[in-house]
């Protein structure tokens, strides 16, 4: 049985809190999360040698994803879910103007979401790593 995109998308959902993406319509909540798979599928496709041939209209794969490659997907999912709160330029303005820089600050707050970030991408590199060394075929290589 094929993997389904509403299998990632609950993993996804259970890795962030974002009741914005909650309050969103199903067609914009799907757009959004697909959006956000096709992003990461990039990045994890040419590692794992898989096939991820997928139909986004039916919003499944041709073929079963192992569990170990969906959570690179729904990783990768998180950095792409994460980066246009690190771009928004409303916090980038706050953390310009801000000249009480305490606990609660708008610059203190951007600079946790830049960590969040940072954490988050390193570990999707990291499991996508993983992934790699773990199914490496090194048949072909020269000694």
């Amino acid at each position: 049985m094929a993997t389904t995109y509403n299998e990632i998308f609950a993993s996804f959902k259970d890795d962030i809190t974002d009741t914005d993406l909650i309050l969103l319509s199903k067609d914009l909540q799907d757009e959004t999360l697909v959006s956000l798979l096709n992003k990461a599928i990039t990045k994890c496709e040419r590692i794992c040698d898989i096939n991820m041939s997928r139909d986004d209209v039916v919003q499944t794969f041709e073929e079963d994803i192992p569990n170990d490659v969906i959570d690179i997907i729904v990783e990768w999912m998180t950095v792409f879910w994460l980066k246009p709160y690190l771009n928004n330029m409303e916090n980038l303005r706050n953390a310009l103007n801000t000249k009480d820089f305490t606990s609660f600050s708008p610059a203190n707050l951007l600079e946790k979401i830049s960590n969040r970030y940072e954490l988050a991408r390193k570990h999707a590199r990291s499991l996508t790593n993983e992934y790699s060394f773990i199914y490496a075929d090194m048949s072909g290589l020269k000694t």
